[in-house]
This record gives C-alpha cells, structure tokens and sequence, in this order.
C-alpha cells in the first residue's frame, strides 16, 4: 500500500510537462550515453596510447574547457536570434560529424594535435548546444516547475553517464576509433529525435542588431550579476571534485584508484537516487534557500573530508557533497531561466555556462595551490574550500529575495 501511494505521488508529480520536454529529455539520455562512452578515454587515449605528456594533455582539457564557454555564449545568442530548435539541430549534426571525424583520426594513429584539434570541435558543439536546449526546456515547463524539470534533465544526463563508461570500458577492447562512432550514432538518433518529434518553442526573438556590446549586455543586469558572483564562488568549490579531492584521497588518506572509481560512481549513482526527491524539496523550499542549502551540504560534505580516516567515511563525504550537486545544480539553472527576459534566455544560460566554467576551470587551480600548501594539514586545506561555500551560502541568502511573478523563486537584489 505503502508503494502504491509512493508511485502514484511520483505519478501526480510527473504530469503536465509539455510532450517536447519528455522528447527533449530522451535526447539528453540518448546523447549522454554516447558521450559518456567516449569522454573518459580521450586523455587515457592521448597518454597510454600516443605517448602525449600529461602537461599537454592537460593543456589540450584547459583549452577545451574555453572553447566549450566560448561555445556556450555563441550557443545561446544563436538560440534567442534564430530559434533554439535550428541551434539544437545544427549543432547535433556538427557533432555526428565531428565524432566521426574523431573516431578516424583515432583509427589512423593520427598526431595528438591533430587529436586535440578534432576534440576541441567535439566540446565547442556541443557546448552551441547546450544553452538552446535549457532554453527550450524554459520555454515549454511553467516557471514554478523548472526546478523539477532541470532535476529530470539532470538525471537523464547522470543515467546516461553512468552506462556510457561501462559500455566505453568494453568497446576499448576493441578499438578507440568504436567508442566514437558510438557515440557519433547516438548523436545522430538524438538529431532524428529533435528533427521528427519537436516543434520550436521560442515566443519572442530578440530583434536588436548583433554587435560585440550586446554580448555583454548581460553583464549589466545587476541582479543576475550578483547572483552570478556566487555562482562562480560556489562552482570554486564545487571544482575540486576530480582534482584535489581525488589526489588527497589516494596520496594523503591511502585509498587506491579503483577505490577512486567507486567513489565517483557513488556519486553518479546517487545523483540519479537522489535527484528527483531533493529537486521536490528545492521546489518547496524555493529558490532561495534551495541554493543556500545547496552550498551548506557542499561545505559539509567537503570539510568532512579532512576528518576522513579512509574509504568508508569518504563515501559518507561523498553523499554529502552529491546531496549539495542534487540540490544546487537543478535549483541554480532554474533561477537562470526565471531571471531572464523571454527573448533573452538563451544569452542568459549561455553566460551562466560561461561563469559555470570559470569556476570548474580555475577551482582546480586553486586547489592545487592550497593542497600544495596545506596538504599536511587538512583542517586548513579542506576549512578554507568549505568557507568558500558557507561564503556563498550567505551571499545567496543575503542578497536574494522574492520577487512576485516568479513562483517558487528567488531574484538577487542589486
């Protein structure tokens, strides 16, 4: 009895999105498949099979991260000005292209640069994408829903990725070149998807000419700015994830790389437990205190860490800190969507992308320099990465506040 309430609650809360937003998700399940088979391996290719230094293969990732936000800002002032369906479609197909194209350069023992040249076309379209598709999720879900939506889109993308790596770890056996045709096919069944079953969803375009200025215009609404502030310290924080947390946990606590992979399949696995309740709590509690909470469990989950005397207790950490990903991620992209203007809302998530990267990109960076410094004190070295997000926390729950129109959100003050 007890199940059958449980099911019929979840039953209430998945009716009444549009018939694009259930499309749409299945292309995000589809493409993340594909995508999760092919990204895990490309350094592990350029390393192990080409012979690349680290210290290039590393520069072939930071130059890609800046692509990909170059990609996001194009992505989404296209999406406001042309449509986002035109945007989705063309940059599906760049990418059926440009996976092909990758898996021959794979198969020909082709140079790393020219490796990394292709790579860099794979992330730049698929971060045009991006943006038109969070646009288009805005465009057809009620404000007051978004939060769940972007909840389902996230669990879509972690379910994807938690089969994608399994299926990539059995296709290495046989080639490189075979997990990006994979992943190419899967881009072209999402591309027939969106093709066939979708309709476009923009309302108004945005009818001022293009100039460089404009793409900054965004920069001088000061609401989002300032939410967009937090958002970068937040994402600092939130960085630390596949660097510093994972050489602490195998040089300083002692747990050995396979243990590392459980880790992170922990957190894939529990995005996708946890996602849709947590995205129901964030929608209760609005967003405000969605995202205040959201970087509280981050802080805790990563302070705990310097307490942790091995594996068992950082799985614990690891929950925590997956309990702030389900909470902040979802809750943070829907305030994008409600903060800005309907023929805006691509330029918008676009440059939200771009603050997401800032700080993916440079947490790293940070915490190298603090493990460097701190890495035999751990209070300090995990105290000063959770202060960042109690930092945050208070920043969103100072300067934000309800605005009327926007259910269940919350809007920075200037």
């Amino acid at each position: 009895m007890r199940a059958q309430r449980l099911t019929a609650r979840i039953g209430r809360g998945l009716r009444g999105y549009d018939r694009r937003f259930w499309i749409l998700l299945g292309v995000q399940l589809v493409v993340a498949v594909g995508f999760g088979a092919a990204m895990p391996f490309v350094s592990i290719y350029l390393h192990n099979q080409l012979g690349t230094p680290m210290s290039l293969v590393g520069t072939i990732m930071l130059v890609s991260a800046l692509v990909a936000s170059a990609g996001r800002i194009l992505g989404g002032e296209l999406a406001d000005r042309i449509g986002r369906r035109p945007v989705v479609l063309g940059g599906m197909a760049v990418r059926v292209v440009t996976f092909a194209v990758m898996a021959w350069v794979i198969h020909i023992r082709a140079p790393a640069l020219a490796v990394g040249a292709v790579f860099l076309l794979v992330r730049l379209a698929g971060a045009v994408v991006r943006p038109a598709l969070m646009a288009m999720v805005a465009d057809v879900v009620d404000p007051g829903r978004r939060v769940e939506a972007y909840a389902l889109f996230r669990i879509g993308s972690n379910a994807g990725w938690a089969m994608g790596p399994a299926i990539g770890g059995f296709l290495v056996a046989t080639s490189y070149a075979s997990l990006f045709l994979l992943t190419a096919a899967a881009s072209l069944v999402g591309l027939l998807i969106v093709f066939r079953f979708t309709s476009e969803s923009m309302r108004a375009a945005e009818r001022e000419a293009f100039s460089l200025r404009r793409l900054v215009d965004v920069a001088r609404d000061r609401s989002f700015l300032v939410f967009a502030s937090w958002c970068v310290l937040l994402f600092l924080v939130m960085g630390q994830f596949a660097s510093t947390l994972g050489v602490f946990a195998t040089s300083i606590i002692g747990i050995t790389e396979a243990n590392l992979g459980i880790l992170f399949t922990v957190n894939g696995v529990a995005v996708v437990l946890m996602q849709w309740p947590a995205a129901r709590l964030a929608g209760r509690v609005g967003i405000r205190w969605g995202l205040v909470i959201g970087c509280l469990l981050y802080a805790a989950g990563y302070f705990s860490v310097a307490f942790a005397p091995g594996f068992a207790v950082l799985i614990g950490s690891m929950v925590v800190i997956t309990m702030g990903e389900v909470i902040f991620s979802p809750t943070s992209t829907a305030a994008v969507a409600n903060m800005a203007p309907s023929e805006r809302v691509g330029r918008y998530m676009g440059f939200f992308g771009l603050t997401e990267a800032l700080g993916w990109s440079a947490g790293p960076f940070i915490g190298g320099l603090l493990f460097d410094r701190w890495s035999g004190i751990p209070v300090a070295l995990w105290g000063t990465i959770a202060a960042m997000g109690v930092v945050a926390a208070g920043g969103f729950a100072v300067s934000m506040r309800r605005r009327a129109g926007l259910p269940g959100g919350s809007l920075p003050v200037g």
